[in-house]
């Protein structure tokens, strides 16, 4: 991808103080962008323009480094709900001071935020609690604001809200298109002022299950691998499972799977390419069926939320786990996800005549987190109908 103007390539780490701080953030970024497993403590130190053994001066190992990351993530977050608790005036001027502020933050960090989606799993409990809890202050605090703003809102369509405000936002930190701090500030507030605003649909009486169903007993074994796994890698992560674990999951003994897979990552690759394959039948039915871009682009969005209900797993370690493809599968399945995201802003853009490139790119990558957020969160915050109106409304750019 292209180099981002708002996050940039890190400084190396500076004498003083905030030395500490520093090298946490430099390595947060790598994690982010890479996975934790995957980067050591010799390329934290190379990014940092330190020597490797510099590092143990601050941190005993990488998990400490990842502890301090997080905290200081943690920090930040609840400084926001207390700067906000602060303040005094009409609530909507309060709310739209906090939007500002968790802006302002992931633009700041905007290489390491996604530590919030994946990376926070391999966080200690203590460190792991504290940073959830964070969180899920900072929705109270957004929802609780949208609360005074907009009385007639149920408890739950508040906290539905919050959350997809906040999804929306972070957002900025899964892609890199080019845009100056005052654009992305722009775009992101302009994402939250449309998701605070939505109607919500009423939620169904029942929110579907991820389709947990089991292969038949005729299946093949291989194809029982296919369907165990991705349950099995987001639950543990990669570097978390065996193959004698993937096999167990399967009903079938780890010697066996070597029958069917050289290695762990030769069936993570297979469970990648079946997501990508399964998506883009799901999309290309949905688009030639259109007769128009407005048409075309509902049905997508139906197919894609529908997707991501129905392949809760699949579509989870799609998204986390593609730092730790061979990379050979990695580039070709990267050309893959990038035309997706292409198809997105094509339709939309057919869609919202006179809007700039970046600013539909924008509202797309907000879209499609705020999707992913929502449909893999276990607790169902959302059901689909309500997933799909607010990727219609962060569209409406």
């Amino acid at each position: 991808m292209v180099s981002d103007p708002v996050a940039g390539a890190p400084a190396a780490v500076r004498r003083g103080p905030d030395r500490k701080s520093q090298l946490a953030r430099i390595a947060a970024d790598l994690f982010c962008e890479r996975g934790y497993y995957a980067v050591g403590l010799g390329e934290i130190a190379t990014e940092a323009g330190i020597t490797g053994p510099a590092v143990y001066k601050h941190f005993r190992n990488k998990q400490a480094i990842l502890a301090h990351a997080a905290r200081e993530i943690t920090g930040a977050l609840e400084e926001l709900v207390a700067r906000s608790g602060e303040r005094t005036g009409p609530a909507a001027a309060r709310l739209d001071a906090l939007v500002r502020d968790c802006a302002g933050l992931v633009i700041e960090r905007r290489r390491s935020v996604r530590l919030y989606q994946w990376e926070r799993r391999h966080l200690e409990p203590a460190d792991h609690a504290r940073f959830t809890a964070a969180l899920r202050h900072l929705v109270g605090a957004v929802a609780g604001l949208l609360g005074e703003t907009r009385p007639e809102l149920s408890g739950t369509d508040r906290t539905t809200l919050a959350s997809a405000v906040l999804s929306g936002l972070a957002s900025l930190g899964t892609h890199r298109t080019p845009l100056s701090a005052k654009a992305a500030e722009a775009g992101l507030r302009g994402v939250a002022s449309r998701v605070l605003a939505a109607d919500l649909p009423p939620r169904g009486a029942v929110v579907p299950e991820p389709d947990s169903a089991g292969p038949g007993e005729f299946v093949s074994r291989r194809e029982r691998l296919l369907v165990a796994a991705p349950r099995t890698f987001r639950e543990r992560g990669f570097h978390g499972v065996t193959m004698e674990d993937l096999g167990a999951a399967a009903g079938i003994s780890g010697s066996s799977v070597y029958r069917h897979f050289a290695g762990k990552a030769d069936l993570l690759a297979a469970v990648y390419y079946r997501a990508a394959d399964r998506l883009t039948a799901a999309m290309g039915v949905a688009i030639e069926r259109a007769r128009s871009p407005e048409e075309a682009l509902r049905a997508v969005i139906d197919a894609y939320v529908g997707y991501a209900f129905r392949h809760a797993d699949l579509a989870a370690v799609y998204l986390s786990e593609y730092g730790n493809l061979p990379a050979g599968d990695r580039h070709a399945l990267r050309k893959v996800q990038r035309e997706h995201v292409e198809q997105w802003v094509r339709l939309v853009a057919a869609t919202r005549q006179g809007t700039r490139g970046a600013r539909v790119r924008l509202a797309v990558h907000a879209a499609l987190n705020i999707a992913h957020d929502l449909s893999m969160n276990r607790a169902r915050p959302a059901d689909p109908d309500q997933v799909r109106h607010l990727v219609s409304v962060t569209l409406a750019t």
